[in-house]
């Protein structure tokens, strides 16, 4: 009986005992209101606040004749990253102070000395993220939309945030790279690209048929792109090796397209050489006393 007594009394006086644990706090169901309220807030500003400012730069690409796509891209996911963190910390803000108001002052004092060296520690490498994302920014050091190396990670930039960039390989998996740790960076989508094809030759074939062969290769190819800027050519000869002499084709395109280009080059050259009986070198092939053989 007694124990049911003391488990009545305990339950009777809760609303006192959080009273007395929170330091004062004399109506904690308006202040627990106030901050569901404030976090409701936060949630319907970052939602379609991040969406006006997404309209508002995909507006900007109508308004110029040549817009920077890329550049307005980069810009719209990191005005909406600041807008984010802002309305985040404008929150923390609102919602301490609704706690400092309504607890007791030692209390909140106390709390921060213990969690303030894991705070302090956090916000250093938050800052030096923050500062590292707008150096990249500012430097236009890559845009969303780039393909880019950082850290070993290759693929196309997603989105640059203040904190962080999103980068999603070949594969599809999507890599985040704090700003701050991203010492080095190749961008493969700056400056026209340069297309290498190299073709492995025996040294029986005649090599003037390959060079005519190969020519007409050049010509049909530099037709059916319009994203070349120098036509494809034959560079000539650039080895004579042991078994095998090499004959390369060049040319340049924009950014991005030179894989099409290389792809395309390399199908005509196997069907227009195979249709000249130009034999490829077979490393695979050797010839003993006479006879060939495979190995």
């Amino acid at each position: 009986m007694k124990m049911e007594n003391d488990i009545i009394q305990w339950i009777t006086d809760i609303p006192q005992n959080l009273q007395a644990l929170l330091g004062g706090l004399y109506n904690p169901v308006a202040l627990i209101a106030k901050i569901i309220a404030i976090l409701v807030i936060t949630f319907l500003l970052v939602k379609f606040g991040s969406k006006m400012i997404k309209k508002a730069l995909e507006k900007q690409k109508s308004f110029k004749l040549k817009p920077d796509e890329k550049r307005i891209d980069t810009m719209s996911t990191l005005l909406v990253s600041i807008f984010r963190y802002t309305v985040y910390i404008l929150s923390g803000v609102a919602i301490l102070t609704l706690l400092t108001n309504a607890l007791n002052l030692q209390s909140i004092m106390a709390a921060a000395g213990i969690g303030g060296i894991a705070v302090g520690f956090g916000a250093q490498s938050l800052i030096k993220d923050v500062i590292s994302g707008a150096f990249i920014v500012f430097e236009n050091q890559y845009s969303v939309g780039d393909n880019v190396t950082l850290e070993g990670r290759t693929g196309f930039v997603e989105e640059i945030e203040l904190r962080v960039t999103k980068v999603r390989d070949s594969r599809g998996d999507l890599h985040i790279i704090p700003n701050g740790e991203i010492k080095k960076v190749t961008n493969h989508s700056r400056g026209n690209k340069t297309v290498i094809v190299d073709i492995p030759l025996a040294y029986k074939v005649d090599i003037n048929r390959a060079f005519e062969t190969a020519d007409r290769v050049c010509k049909s190819v530099s037709k059916e792109f319009d994203t070349i800027v120098e036509e494809p050519r034959v560079l000539g000869i650039t080895e004579l090796g042991k078994d095998n002499l090499t004959l390369r084709i060049t040319a340049k395109t924009v950014p991005g397209e030179h894989w099409g280009v290389e792809r395309r080059i390399r199908k005509l050259v196997k069907e227009e050489f195979d249709r000249e009986n130009i034999e490829f070198f077979d490393r695979y092939k050797v010839v003993l006393d006479g006879t060939e053989g495979g190995e």
